[in-house]
């Protein structure tokens, strides 16, 4: 007579894809941080190219979505990507890239409330902005 034995759990399916928290570590989310800023300073040294403008661009409109899915106050956001549509005007006249004060003011202040904002969200909400952003945006 066999013995008792233990229910057998059933077998649940694996979800496809890396976890978020592998996805975005801290060091990954530091670097995301990092990269506009750097991109910035070379509009600063006057080095920066059209890579640095999309970065800049791309993290901006990170931050905007964010603000937008999560109720949060955009007019910060909506003046720095101001800024960038002036700086891609400015380079389409006159071939250069380059910046006004006001112009770096207003990146700046946008991307260090991007970061701010990125702290105190979730990663996923986060990712969500992300992933919002790079399906939707682009070159047409």
């Amino acid at each position: 007579m066999p013995s008792s034995k233990k229910p057998r759990k059933k077998k649940t399916s694996v979800r496809a894809g890396i976890p978020l928290t592998i996805r975005h570590d801290a060091e990954s989310e530091t670097a995301m941080q990092l990269a506009p800023h750097m991109e910035l300073m070379k509009f600063r040294n006057g080095i920066a190219d059209e890579q640095s403008w999309h970065t800049i661009t791309a993290r901006l409109n990170v931050g905007l979505t964010a603000a937008w899915q999560n109720d949060i106050e955009m007019d910060v956001f909506r003046k720095g990507l101001d800024a960038v549509i002036n700086v891609r005007e400015r380079h389409k006249k006159s071939g250069r890239w380059a910046l006004t004060g006001d112009d770096y003011r207003d990146i700046g202040e946008a991307l260090t409330e991007t970061d701010n904002l990125q702290l105190s969200l979730t990663r996923k909400q986060f990712a969500k902005s992300i992933e919002y952003v790079f399906e939707n945006a682009g070159m047409r």
